[in-house]
């Protein structure tokens, strides 16, 4: 029997807690160092906004497997998908530890599935866990076939809409047209994509069986689920992005300048993969820890078991036979209209909004508060350190907030993320 819910991620993005470090094997290494790669692309790149696909001639494939392996070697074949591979079997990058086969498997979505696919993913994979990263439309348009005694959770990494570039907002760098402009931020910092990975990395702590996650064509959201795992786990960066790149050769469209953009960004923005990780995703050194616990087992033949974190015991205190007993205390009795203290709310009005209409020809400043709404009620957290993204001014309002006038301005990128901030943290490119 299938269970069907929708989780919307909604706590705001937290700063995670600088946790002592204790012997932490080289499985880590991944997470360490962000590197931009150059490799050649498939000639053949046809995109759009929902499923792509498209054949490589036989050079293009045999180029692309030349470049970063052959796909086959990780697909499951099934009949009613395309991109459905298992993670089992990557080693990390000191070669000591490998992922646990059957246990992750990555997926385009699962609305043709055949009777015998169910049955595949069912009783060869025991797969218990579908988490489904579309938007609430792509779901209802093509709804996924259930399989037996999973439970399927929707957890939609692009938020309400998986809109991309266009004519009207192009972007500034033809590779990065269609699906491509996801990786301009999106994927790396929108409120949705950074709630929902950390969800989906807290899921998989609590399964203790196989789960099987997708989007639509299995190499966006998806791509970019298999790298936070991949690096987490320990793979280094050129096994990450040569699984990454295996989606063209199932018919699918990628480009090795998305993920290098992944990387620049992350790395400009956080340093290394692991304080992205560790700080922006809320995804801890011991969480971090336990997914390798449960997720990799040695290269040796013995398959052992990679160590649990331990926790650290607490220091045994001594008595303190030198004290007398002190006598129980009675709390005086709290009045009743002080037993709730009153907060009061912030108070805005909005006095004046005026529309604008101006070109890309903004930055904005690095950890300013922004928000969703004019009456500044839903933040969006922090804008991104040393961003590089331009854009426009939309409106700008005069608000008052407790007797105070202050000016807002809403802004707009290439994308279409909308946001309200102060004028003082708009900057006008000179």
């Amino acid at each position: 029997m299938s269970h069907s819910h929708f989780v919307k991620p909604l706590t705001l993005v937290g700063i995670a807690l600088s946790l002592a470090g204790i012997g932490v094997p080289t499985a880590q290494a991944a997470t360490q160092s962000v590197t931009v790669v150059t490799n050649l692309q498939p000639k053949s790149n046809v995109t759009n906004s929902n499923i792509t696909s498209f054949a490589l001639t036989a050079d293009e494939l045999a180029e692309q497997k030349k470049l970063y392996g052959d796909v086959t070697k990780t697909l499951v074949k099934l009949s009613g998908t395309k991109n459905t591979r298992d993670l089992g079997g990557y080693q990390t990058a000191d070669g000591k530890w490998k992922v646990r086969s059957q246990r992750l498997l990555r997926s385009d979505n699962l609305n043709k599935l055949y009777i015998s696919d169910k049955k595949v993913l069912a009783d060869k994979y025991h797969v218990t866990s579908v988490i489904d990263f579309r938007t609430p439309g792509q779901i209802n348009s093509a709804p996924d076939q259930a399989v037996p005694n999973a439970t399927n959770v929707n957890l939609s990494i692009l938020g309400e809409h998986a809109f991309g570039d266009d004519k009207d907002h192009p972007t500034l760098n033809p590779d990065f047209s269609g699906d491509g402009s996801f990786y301009i931020q999106r994927l790396e910092f929108g409120y949705p994509a950074v709630t929902g990975y950390r969800q989906f990395l807290n899921m998989l702590l609590d399964n203790p069986q196989a789960t099987l996650y997708h989007c639509s064509s299995g190499k966006d959201r998806t791509g970019i689920a298999t790298v936070l795992i991949m690096s987490i786990l320990g793979m280094d960066q050129q096994t990450i992005i040569n699984d990454f790149m295996q989606s063209n050769q199932t018919g699918r469209t990628v480009k090795l300048a998305w993920i290098n953009e992944y990387f620049r960004e992350i790395k400009q923005n956080y340093g290394t993969m692991e304080k992205y990780i560790t700080q922006l995703l809320d995804f801890s050194q011991v969480k971090q820890e336990k997914l390798r616990s449960m997720y990799l087992v040695s290269t040796d033949g013995k398959d052992t078991t990679y160590p649990a974190p331990q926790e650290p015991a607490p220091a045994p205190t001594a008595p303190d036979n030198t004290k007398k007993p002190e006598e129980p205390t009675i709390p005086a009795p709290i009045p009743e209209h002080a037993a709730k203290p009153q907060h009061k709310a912030n108070k805005v009005k909005v006095i004046s909004t005026k529309k604008l209409h101006t070109s890309y020809k903004y930055h904005l400043k690095g950890h300013k508060q922004w928000f969703k709404d004019a009456k500044l009620k839903k933040s969006l957290g922090h804008t991104p350190r040393h961003s590089h993204t331009k854009w426009r001014l939309v409106k700008v309002e005069r608000i008052k907030i407790n007797h105070k006038t202050l000016t807002y301005y809403q802004v707009k990128d290439h994308i279409g993320h909308l946001a309200w901030l102060a004028k003082a943290n708009v900057m006008k490119i000179k």
